[in-house]
């Protein structure tokens, strides 16, 4: 079957306080977003596209693997959409992963892709069980507090039959989820879960980022 990976870089990520998209920005010697793009290189998946804001020529020279740069919207969810217009006519199946995690684990994207293949589910995300006593709380007080070894915490990549995601989104605009399973999810498809990864963390702060340069600079990740 075939996979087209979606690598979104349409974000500005001002938080971190960079003069350029922190997508774009040189984590240790490569952009950002390539660390995400190699990894579906290692991955084998047959296409590579990216989800780019207008002006990404300024920051950026694309990595030789990635075959199509869709548009980036105002919103993820509209630039998700526009990476599943752009993909090939004969994708099967989609992965669709946010740049700003660069370290996703590959051996649950391969145990996935292969339910997919089988038809177990249309949606299947990564995700680690919550380890935080949570609380519920309304206008300062507090009401309750949910069982926490039934909550767990999506990451990227999200994984999906083509055909039903694509309708989904289509069909689903206009409404405003938090990210791909919940919307596949209130579509009415077939929705699971994977083992996720602590190191697959989202880069947003500055704490984030001198993390992963750590990291890289420990030689302690690994494609697993």
């Amino acid at each position: 079957m075939k996979t087209t990976a979606i690598v979104l870089g349409g974000g500005r990520g001002t938080r971190l306080g960079f003069t350029l998209p922190k997508q774009f920005a040189r984590l240790k010697e490569r952009p950002l977003l390539d660390y995400s793009v190699e990894r579906f290189v290692a991955l084998k998946v047959d296409n590579i596209l990216a989800v780019l804001v207008d002006d990404y020529m300024n920051y950026y020279q694309p990595h030789s693997a990635i075959a199509t740069i869709a548009p980036a919207g105002e919103s993820r969810q509209q630039s998700v959409l526009s990476g599943l217009r752009a993909c090939p006519d004969d994708t099967d199946l989609v992965i669709i992963h946010d740049s700003a995690r660069p370290f996703f684990p590959l051996r649950a994207l391969e145990e996935g892709l292969k339910l997919l293949g089988e038809n177990w589910y249309d949606g299947l995300a990564l995700a680690i069980p919550s380890t935080d006593t949570l609380v519920e709380t309304e206008a300062g007080r507090v009401l309750g507090f949910p069982d926490r070894q039934k909550i767990y915490r999506t990451q990227t990549p999200q994984l999906f039959r083509f055909r039903p995601i694509k309708e989904a989104y289509e069909r689903l605009q206009g409404r405003e989820f938090t990210d791909d399973l919940s919307l596949a999810s209130a579509a009415g498809l077939r929705c699971g879960l994977l083992e996720g990864s602590q190191m697959n963390f989202k880069i947003t702060t500055e704490i984030d980022w001198l993390l992963a340069e750590g990291l890289l600079s420990s030689g302690g990740l690994e494609l697993v």
